[in-house]
Parts: C-alpha cells; structure tokens; sequence
C-alpha cells in the first residue's frame, strides 16, 4: 500500500542518515586523532631535545644550542630562542671566568717564584753579609706586598662581579673622598708624589658604596702616579643635577698611543709589562674604575688630552 511505501523509504532515508552520521563521526575522530598526534609530536619533540640540550649545556658542553626551532613563530621558538640566548650569556661568563682565573694564576707565579728564589738564596748561603740578607728580605718583602695587591684586587673584582645587589650604599660625600687622595699623595716619596688639583664649586653628594667610590678616584691617582710622568692631577666638576654627575680626572703627563686606549679598562691589560709589573701595578686597577663606575648607574671614557696626559671622564647617578 501507499503507507507501506511511505514507512519504507523513510525507514531507509533514516539509516543512510545514520550510516552517514556514523561515518562522518569515525572520519572526524580519526582526523582528530591524527591532528592531535601530529600537534603532540610537534610540541613533545621540541621540548625533548630542548631538555636534553639543557642537560648536556648543565655538564658542562656550553657548545651546545638548540637547533631547527628557534625560527618558529610559536611557543617553542620563543622557547628555543630564550635558551640559546640564556646560553650563549652563560658560556661568555664562564669563558671571562676561565680567563680571568688563568690570568691571576700566572700573575700569582712571578711574585711567588720571586720570593721562593730569594729564600732559598738565603738558605744555600748562611755566609752571606748582612747588608746582602737584607737586600734579599727587603725584595721578598715588595713582592709580598705585590701579592697583597693582587689578592686585595681580586677580591674586589670578584666581589662586584658576584654580588652586586648585596654592595650596601650610602650617601657619600665625593670632596671628602678627593680629599683622601690629596693627603695620600702627600705621604708618598718624592718621585710618586702628584699635587692634586680639585674644582669643585662646592660639596657633591651620591648614594653609593664609600670603599667602592673610593677605589675609583684612588686607582686613577695610583694610574697617574706610576705612569704618566706628569706632576698634576686635576679633578673638575663638568656638570651636577639632581639625577647624576660628571667629572673629569687628567693628569699632564705623556698619555699613551692611541691603539692601547680601547683595551685600558680590560683586566690585566699593560702597556708595558714589565715596567708595570716593576711598579707594583697588577693590572686590574682601571678595570675595577669601571666596574665601580658601571655598579653606581654610570659610565666612563678614556680619551688622551689636547695638551698630553690621559682623560677620564666618567658619571655618577646620585640615586640607586
């Protein structure tokens, strides 16, 4: 009958509809299933090698950087890409480290190698006058106190380097300090004595780090007096304002030629080595100015004057 015919193809409509709605469900499973292993690959991949590429770079293979991924504009990439960055300042450091510590070795050896020569020269030869034992004592003596020098310098360098945020500050007058340097020089022998020459309109205060702000200005006095060869040091004011201010240290000495001027804040850094090393220098002073410099939110140049000597002009935020 019509009905009969009716019933029938509504019941065959209703499950080629289903037949359809059960297909189209499986295939839409199976695509998810294999867009998701396809994005769980992508994400899991990545991140395996990036862990394993952090252990290896943990036991100590700095070489190592993550590969292949650090152009993707997703996650990853940007994950990718902080590594290798994180990397590449870590290993920096470590190669400064490893520089720096083979540098103090060697500069370690000659004062040492100095003193155990002297000793055991007095030791073979109990014969020997006393005007010569004394000469021997008082050359053992100097490099002991080269070596005072060195380990007082390493300290400090490594005391800026490492703790930064633990340096205590405090408002500091920079006149009294200028003042320390003009007393100190007048101790000193004849030869090594320089006549400070301040211009400060009148007192400058900053917060910082009285011994750290200290060695600044005595390191440069000390810098001037071995090697400039001049007679005068002149500290001037160039300008003061609530935020920061700049000086100017220069001596009327000979300078130095223009090739050495980039290299004069590097650590260990000499001129002429062994007429630094004669003087007691050790080769970190203008580098801890730097250092001390850079700590109190300001920087400093070095440039030769119009009318010989060296210039240093550097700044001091008065505020942390």
């Amino acid at each position: 009958s019509a009905a009969s015919d009716v019933y029938k193809r509504q019941t065959e409509l209703w499950q080629a509809f289903i037949s359809i709605f059960f297909f189209t469900a499986v295939v839409v499973l199976c695509v998810a299933f294999i867009t998701s292993s396809i994005t769980s690959l992508r994400l899991t991949n990545p991140l395996k090698e990036i862990a394993e590429t952090a252990r290896k770079f943990g036991h100590g293979e700095y070489e190592v950087r993550v590969q292949g991924y650090e152009k993707r504009k997703d996650e990853v990439g940007e994950l990718a890409e902080a590594f290798n960055a994180m990397a590449d300042s870590i290993a920096k450091s470590e190669a400064r480290r490893s520089e720096f510590v083979a540098n103090v070795s060697h500069e370690l050896k000659t004062p040492v190698a100095a003193i155990q020569g002297y000793l055991e020269t007095l030791l073979a030869n109990p014969c020997l006058t006393a005007e010569k034992r004394t000469a021997f004592l008082e050359k053992s003596c100097a490099q002991v106190e080269r070596l005072r020098h060195l380990l007082s310098d390493v300290s400090t360098i490594t005391r800026m380097d490492e703790g930064r945020e633990l340096i205590g500050k405090e408002p500091v007058v920079l006149n009294d300090l200028i003042d320390e340097v003009r007393a100190d020089m007048e101790l000193r022998p004849e030869g090594q004595r320089l006549r400070v020459n301040c211009d400060f309109q009148g007192p400058v205060e900053v917060e910082g780090n009285p011994s750290l702000l200290s060695s600044v200005f005595r390191n440069l006095a000390d810098n001037a007096a071995a090697y400039s060869g001049g007679r005068d040091i002149f500290i001037r004011l160039l300008s003061d304002t609530a935020e920061a201010c700049t000086i100017l240290f220069a001596d009327n000495g000979i300078g130095v030629d223009e090739e050495h001027l980039p290299h004069l804040f590097e650590r260990f850094y000499r001129i002429d080595k062994g007429r630094s090393r004669k003087l007691g220098g050790t080769g970190l002073g203008l580098s801890i100015v730097k250092n001390a410099v850079v700590i109190h939110g300001g920087t400093i140049t070095v440039r030769n004057g119009e009318r010989g000597g060296l210039e240093f002009v550097f700044t001091l935020r008065k505020h942390s």
